[in-house]
């Protein structure tokens, strides 16, 4: 899970495809920005809500076709690219 976590935050600002394992069992591609340069966060409730989910474990993604915040847990990756 290391190795996971090591290789999101490498990732940076860039564009990343993570493929996880959602809580019903089925697979879900996202292709998002783990670290939005832009304040898509929006206000200290959502600055808030982000460090919540952090707290539980969640990865927050802001995936792009979308437009949506998703989240994942490091120990359901499959891959990241």
């Amino acid at each position: 899970m290391s190795q996971i976590l090591d290789t999101l935050n490498a990732k940076g600002t860039k564009i990343v495809t993570v493929t996880f394992i959602k809580a019903d069992g089925s697979e879900r591609v996202v292709n998002g920005l783990l670290k939005p340069t832009s304040k898509m966060v929006g206000s200290e409730r959502g600055l808030a809500q982000g460090e919540a989910m952090r707290a539980r474990g969640q990865i927050p993604i802001w995936e792009i076709s979308s437009r949506k915040w998703k989240s994942f847990y490091a120990d359901k990756v499959v891959s990241v690219t």
